[in-house]
Order: structure tokens, then C-alpha cells, then sequence
């Protein structure tokens, strides 16, 4: 079966990262960083089975040159905390042979990557001899700034955009199984970007072992994180198990009970108001779902920033004071200066300029106190007291976010149980409507069940078991009637008979 992984994370400066070591261990070479005047020499490395550079068309030849292009995206940014380059990791499918593999990671990084106006560094990553054989990946980094003639030129914000990871995300599933489907014919594996909980599948997710958990269980140790998966695994197929016994148990039951008979036009209206009630109860949890708010918790920063902004703004009104002071006194100097009664009077002249000093070491005196309150507080925030009070602040909101998140995924659950409910009762509508014009006025309904979900599978059974018993043309020519006379699922298919 075909996986799905795509992650993305970037290759970050203020994590003592560099893209020059990230695209030489990458790839299996050996490359010189220029801004940190180090070389890193990973050609003694297996594993790498192809690596290439896919550039937009009118790329610099400077760049298209690995360690050329990778010192251009470090030299071009100076911040210690940026972010010259982005990793791409993909699983790819087992399925395929290494070039049906190449050209899949090809066509999905010249749709998704190199359309977007960035340069790729694809690196094409076989299984290590001890681990699992199937685990056949692509790392690729890509660029983070636009290109220009000379080089590179300004950051892209709409590449840092969460919407480009989705846009990629969506990608690499839709280019993945059309390139199955090519190599494998129409019942190749198919793989989904959707989590479990949108694909209306009630299981927890596993997590990603890594490279040291992965390397204990291939030696038969037990790690944190195999044990957390397998009991993910046990509680998933224990549940599966009860469900299946309980439903085979509840239509045993079912099938047991008396039966009477029922019109099949009375059957319909009944289902088509079984089916509006879901509709509506889909309504209104859709309702609850968009009417929570999901704040996103505090950082440190937005912490620090209120601690620090009564303080910040004292000292921006300390400074325009000052300006506004100085100003004045050198407006009244001009003026004063002019007047020959102040020229004439010492006295005033020497009071005068008393008065200005003073005012201008009040206004100075005002804006060191704020500075110095402004220090302090910043002092305070790098201290420990400060630090256990950015992390109290962030913790609610934090706990706050977390829980509308649930609350919004538990309603989705729901949502997808009701949809796929509503589906199945208008599925038994139009098979009820098909047995009518078959000839089947009235149909066999068990005179009790233990539930809704109950009573539509046993009048799926009754409606399926009437309408086999004519010829798929009779079926066909049945199923147009009903769908001319009550435009029901025009766009859909005959439901399974």
C-alpha cells in the first residue's frame, strides 16, 4: 500500500544550520561555505541515488551550480536568524521502479516548485541496507528568495504563506496517484493529504519514529515511541473488532424479528424526512464549529511587549518632550535676540537663559528616568522571576487554544458520521422508489430494531433483495424513471444493486 508523507521545515540560521551543509549531506558532495569559512565533505556517504538541480527558466548559470547557488542564498542573507533555504521531504511509493520514482519527484517539483519562480535541489534517497526496504524518499531544498539577472533579490512573502504548504500537500497526492495509476493501471494504491479525522476515519494517529527509535526496533529493542504506536495500533483493532461483533450481532436480531409489510412509497417519504433531520442536525454542529474561536496563544515576545510597552511609551513621550522643549527655547532665542530692550538688560537675558537650562535638564532628566525604567523592565524580563512570568502568561492561552482545537475536530468527527449516515439513508430512499416502479408497492420491514442505523441496513437488505430480483436493464430503465420523476442524485450513480 502507497504512503503519504510530505513535511516541510526550514533550514534556519539561528539553529546553527547553514544550506551549504544541509545541500552537501543532501546530496553525497562536498561543498565550501563562504560566510562561515568552513567546508563540509559528505562524499563518502551512501544512499544518494540521483541528485540534480531544477532552476525556472533564465536562472544565472551561477546558479545552477550547487555550492554556487547555496553561498548566493546564504550571502544574501545577513539577519542572524534568517531563513536562506526550505526542506521538502517526501515518501515516495515503493510501488515504482527508480526511474517511474525520478520522474515523479520531477513532475511534482516542476508543477509545484519551480512554477512558483524557486530553484530546487532534488536529492533522491534509497533505503539504508538495515532498515525497511520500502523507505524510498526525496529531500529537496528549495529557495526562499525571488531570482533575479544578478542573483537573488527580495524574501517572497507569499512563499512563507501556510496556504503554499497546503498547495503543496494537495500536489504531491494528486501527482502521486496519477503516476501510480500510469505505472499500475486503475487498481493502483491511492494516497490522500487528508487527515483521518476529514477522512471521517475514528483512529489516532501514529507518530513518526525517527532515525534513533527506528534503529532500536530494527534491533529488536523497544522504544517510547514503537510503544505509543503499537498501542495506538491494539486500541484501533480492538475497537474495529467490537464494532463488527456488535453490528453482526444487532443484524442477527434484526433478521430474527417478525416482519410486516410496508408501502414502499411510505418507506421513502420516511427516509427523505430521516434524511432531512440528519441534513439539518449537519447544519446545525457546522453552526458550533464555525462559532469557535480558535485564539492563537501568546508568544514570548507578545508577552514581553506588554510588559515592556508602558515603559516604551514613556520614554517615546520623554523624547518628544525633549524635542518639543529644545525646540521652543531655540524659537525664543531667535526672537529674544533680536529685541534690543533684552540686549540692554543683562540681568533679564541671564534669567532668561536660567529659565531655558532648566527646562531642557527637566525634559533630559524625564527621558533618563524613562530609559531607566525601560531597562529595568527588560532587565527583569531576562531574569527568572521574568521568565516564570512570560511563561504563565503564555500557558492559558495556550491551554485555551488547545481546547477550542478539540472541541472544532470532535464537531468535524461528528459532521463526517452524519454525512456519511445521510448518504446511506437517501442511498435506501431511491432503492425503496426503484422497488416501487419495479412493481414492489409494499416491502418486508422487521417490526423492531435497536436503532436508526439498524433499521437502514435491514431496509437496505429488503430493498436490494426486491430489486435483484429483475434484470439489470429492468434496473437501469427502474432507476432513470426515479431519478426523472424525483431529481434525485443527477449527477451520481445508479446506487449499488
Amino acid at each position: 500500500m502507497a504512503l503519504y508523507r510530505l513535511e516541510v521545515q526550514g533550514i534556519q540560521r539561528a539553529q546553527g544550520r547553514s544550506a551549504v551543509a544541509a545541500a552537501a549531506y543532501r546530496a553525497g558532495a562536498a561543498l565550501y561555505d563562504q560566510r562561515l569559512e568552513m567546508a563540509f565533505d559528505y562524499s563518502a556517504r551512501g544512499g544518494v541515488e540521483h541528485t540534480e538541480i531544477m532552476a525556472p527558466e533564465g536562472a544565472p548559470a551561477a546558479l545552477l551550480d550547487r555550492q554556487g547557488l547555496w553561498n548566493a542564498a546564504e550571502l544574501s542573507d545577513k539577519r542572524s536568524d534568517s531563513r536562506p533555504a526550505r526542506e521538502i521531504l517526501l515518501a515516495l511509493p515503493h510501488e515504482l521502479d527508480a526511474e517511474q520514482r525520478l520522474a515523479l519527484v520531477r513532475a511534482f517539483v516542476a508543477e509545484h516548485v519551480v512554477a512558483h519562480g524557486m530553484i530546487a535541489d532534488v536529492a533522491l534517497h534509497g533505503p539504508d541496507k538495515a532498515g525497511d526496504q520500502r523507505n524510498h524518499h526525496a529531500h529537496i531544498l528549495v529557495t526562499t528568495r525571488e531570482m533575479t539577472p544578478e542573483g537573488f533579490g527580495r524574501k517572497v512573502e507569499a512563499w512563507t504563506k501556510p496556504e503554499l504548504v497546503r498547495h503543496w500537500r494537495e500536489g504531491w497526492a494528486r501527482v502521486q496517484n496519477e503516476h501510480l495509476q500510469r505505472a499500475l493501471g486503475r487498481t493502483a494504491p491511492q494516497v490522500t493529504d487528508k487527515s483521518l479525522a476529514d477522512q471521517g476515519i475514528e483512529r489516532d494517529p501514529t507518530i513518526h519514529l525517527g532515525p534513533s527509535a527506528s534503529g532500536m526496533e530494527r534491533r529488536g529493542e523497544r522504544s517510547d515511541r514503537g510503544d505509543v504506536n503499537r498501542a495506538i495500533h491494539e486500541t484501533a483493532a480492538e475497537r474495529q473488532s467490537l464494532e463488527k461483533d456488535l453490528g453482526k450481532t444487532e443484524d442477527e436480531v434484526v433478521g430474527k424479528a417478525p416482519k410486516s409489510a410496508r408501502g414502499a412509497q411510505a418507506l421513502a417519504d420516511e427516509f427523505a424526512a430521516l434524511h432531512g433531520d440528519l441534513l439539518r442536525e449537519h447544519g446545525r454542529l457546522s453552526q458550533a464549529r464555525e462559532a469557535i474561536v480558535v485564539s492563537g496563544a501568546k508568544s514570548p515576545r507578545a508577552v514581553a511587549a506588554e510588559v515592556l510597552q508602558p515603559a516604551r511609551r514613556e520614554q517615546v513621550l520623554a523624547k518628544a518632550r525633549l524635542e518639543r522643549v529644545e525646540g521652543r527655547v531655540g524659537s525664543v532665542r531667535t526672537r529674544r535676540n533680536a529685541l534690543a530692550r533684552w540686549v540692554r538688560n543683562p540681568a533679564r537675558m541671564i534669567w532668561a537663559k536660567h529659565a531655558e537650562l532648566n527646562a531642557i535638564a527637566e525634559a533630559k532628566a524625564a527621558l533618563r528616568l524613562a530609559s531607566a525604567r525601560l531597562a529595568a523592565r527588560q532587565a527583569w524580563l531576562r531574569s527568572e522571576p521574568g521568565q516564570i512570568y512570560v511563561a504563565k502568561n503564555i500557558a492559558p492561552a495556550g491551554l485555551s487554544a488547545q481546547d477550542a482545537y478539540r472541541q472544532k475536530r470532535t464537531l468535524e468527527r461528528r459532521m463526517k458520521r452524519i454525512a456519511k449516515r445521510a448518504e446511506a439513508v437517501e442511498n435506501v430512499r431511491v432503492k425503496a422508489l426503484i422497488a416501487r416502479e419495479l412493481g414492489h408497492h409494499t416491502l418486508e420491514v422487521p417490526s423492531k430494531t435497536g436503532g436508526t442505523t439498524q433499521f437502514v441496513r435491514a431496509m437496505d437488505a429488503s430493498t436490494l433483495s426486491a430489486i435483484r430480483q429483475h434484470t439489470p436493464d429492468a434496473q437501469r430503465r427502474a432507476y432513470d424513471r426515479v431519478k426523472a420523476q424525483q431529481r434525485v442524485r443527477p449527477r451520481g450513480p445508479v446506487p449499488d444493486l
